[in-house]
């Protein structure tokens, strides 16, 4: 990406990250100070990460900051738009609107589902968005059960996806996507031990799994491991996030819960920094964990009397 497109995407974002504050002061006046407070920080976070990426030269954080905010102003929009058309702005307190909110997206029934698994979808292929949003808008609406089968099949599907357009596209379709660097980086890091590494990426938080599934796809790695360890692996970890955000496993309403969700927040937040500071050096180090092999020494080749002459002149002087 040249500097000049890097500028241009960097304007445009901070633009929609200002219209998106705008948009909150004037639309969201009906609205509590939580659900207010909840777009400043993304509108202020849209910003503050992509000046950083933009300095530091991240292009995929970069890249995915500004379809973030794209997703974000969207969103807003979306629900400023149903909530003058629904009437939910009549509604006097925030439960109140998001319960009528909850009813309404109830009512769509099946098309509802299906837009959110067409979201699951999309996430894994184009759209880098942050687990909560995509899985705890379907706990809270259909619960967490149903939740994590639609999205585990949305993410299934995308997954599938992703290998597909590694094995039949090849390479050029994915550094188009993943970017050069990522794409060579990650191929040259499941080429050593793929199997292996591929697992553990999987199951550890803060590694792009739509760009890992593009370049298994460029690699030997069969078809049926790569499926059976996605089907095996990620719904799991959604489950984990329904069930969690639910509060059916530690609750929001009770004093002990809310502490432990503030620590959970709080590592959260730790480890997304330490990620993002520290992301290089701890693939390097998984890789080099799980591709170190035990190497006896090299004995050192016997050389014949062709290959070493002196050796029999030596042998000579010794009789001698």
């Amino acid at each position: 990406m040249s500097n000049k497109s890097k500028i241009v995407i960097l304007t445009v974002n901070i633009l929609l990250c200002a219209a998106m504050a705008l948009l909150t002061v004037f639309l969201m006046d009906g609205w509590g100070v939580l659900a207010c407070v909840v777009f400043y920080c993304i509108a202020g976070a849209g910003i503050i990460v992509s000046l950083i990426a933009f300095f530091l030269k991240k292009d995929a954080i970069f890249k995915s900051a500004f379809i973030l905010v794209i997703c974000a102003a969207a969103f807003l929009i979306a629900f400023i738009v149903v909530g003058k058309v629904g009437h939910i702005n009549d509604y006097e307190t925030d439960e109140e609107k998001i319960g009528a909110l909850k009813s309404m997206l109830e009512s769509t029934g099946g098309w509802g589902m299906f837009v959110y698994f067409l979201i699951q979808v999309l996430q894994v292929v184009i759209l880098p968005l942050p687990a909560l949003i995509c899985y705890l808008p379907g706990t809270y609406i259909w619960g967490p059960l149903t939740a994590t089968l639609i999205a585990s099949a949305g993410v299934i599907c995308g997954s599938l996806i992703c290998y597909v357009i590694g094995k039949v596209w090849g390479k050029k379709a994915v550094v188009w996507i993943a970017g050069k660097e990522n794409t060579e980086k990650y191929a040259n890091y499941l080429g050593k031990r793929g199997k292996v590494i591929f697992v553990l990426m999987q199951i550890l938080p803060f590694f792009p799994d739509d760009i890992l599934c593009m370049v298994a796809g460029l690699t030997a790695m069969s078809f049926p491991f790569f499926l059976v360890t996605i089907v095996l692996i990620r719904p799991l970890i959604i489950a984990a996030y329904c069930y969690l955000g639910s509060g059916t496993v530690i609750p929001f309403d009770q004093p002990w819960g809310i502490a432990v969700w503030v620590v959970i927040f709080a590592v959260c937040i730790v480890l997304a920094v330490l990620s993002f500071k520290y992301q290089d050096k701890v693939e390097k180090w998984l890789v080099e964990k799980f591709t170190k092999r035990k190497q006896k020494p090299a004995e050192e080749p016997v050389q014949s009397e062709e290959e070493n002459p002196n050796a029999s002149e030596s042998d000579d002087n010794a009789t001698q």
